[in-house]
Order: structure tokens, then sequence, then C-alpha cells
């Protein structure tokens, strides 16, 4: 299953739309008017990509600091979460800073849970600092383990 980054569209197929329009922009006035674009296309079909959350993440991924690797979708905090789910071990987590945190199997187990509870604006409000750098990285993720352990 491939995974693809979730700018909040309806679908898929509008993920990839914005995706590849921010991969192909060089500045914000050019991805705007690519996501306007996009907004009118398939008569209305993916007109969510004109929405104000839509445009905020596309220019956020736009102007990430992330390069060369970090770009992958594997290198995303979720997606590393899962792999250390699926190995049954502790593992470590990259951050876009390129530093490495380790985090227990249990602990990344339940963060990852808990993010893919939430809706995808609200997870992009914990996303963000997660993928960040190293120390915004472990002040979210004992942010949302401390938030499990009081709703448990």
């Amino acid at each position: 299953m491939e995974v693809t980054a979730d700018f909040g569209m309806m679908s898929n197929a509008g993920n990839k739309k914005v995706a590849r329009a921010v991969s192909q922009s060089k500045n914000e006035k050019e991805l705007r008017a690519k996501l306007d674009k996009i907004s009118t296309m398939g008569g209305g079909k993916y007109s969510e990509a004109g929405d104000e959350d839509v445009i905020d993440m596309a220019i956020n991924a736009l102007g990430s600091g992330a390069k060369g690797m970090q770009l992958r979708p594997d290198a995303q905090v979720i997606v590393q979460l899962g792999g250390i789910e699926d190995r049954k071990k502790d593992g470590e987590v990259r951050t876009d800073d390129m530093k490495k945190t380790k985090v227990k199997h249990k602990d990344a187990s339940a963060v990852r849970s808990a993010l893919l509870g939430l809706k995808p604006a609200e997870r992009d409000k914990y996303m963000r600092p997660l993928q960040k750098d190293q120390k915004s990285f472990k002040k979210t993720f004992n942010f949302i383990l401390k938030q499990i352990k009081q709703f448990s």
C-alpha cells in the first residue's frame, strides 16, 4: 500500500494531486494558483483544494525543511512509528533535522494509534512538531503519552 501525504482532501486522488502541486511549485504564489486550478477541475470533484486548511498544509509542506531522504513518505514520523510497532521491539525515529530519538515499542504503538484516531486536520497539529526536530518531537510525544494515560 502506497503512503500518501494527507492534506485533508476527501480522496487519495485529491491528496496526490495536491502533493504533486507542492512538489512542482517553486513558491507560494505558484502553489496557490495550482491549488485554485485543482479546486475547479473535474466539475468541482476536488473543490476542497480551495479550503484554507488544505492550502495551509500545502504551504507548510512547500516550506518544509525536509531534504533528500526525509521527503520520502517512509520518513514521516507516523510511518516510522508503525515500523517500530510492526517490529515489536524498541526503535529510533528520525526527524527533519536528521537526529534520531529512541522510542519504546509500547509508547510508539500507543501514540500511533492515538494519532490515527484523530481527524486529518487535528492530526496535522501534532504531526508538524513531531516531524520538525528532536526537541519538539520529545515534547509533543511525551504530551500525547500523558494524555493517553490520563484518559485510559
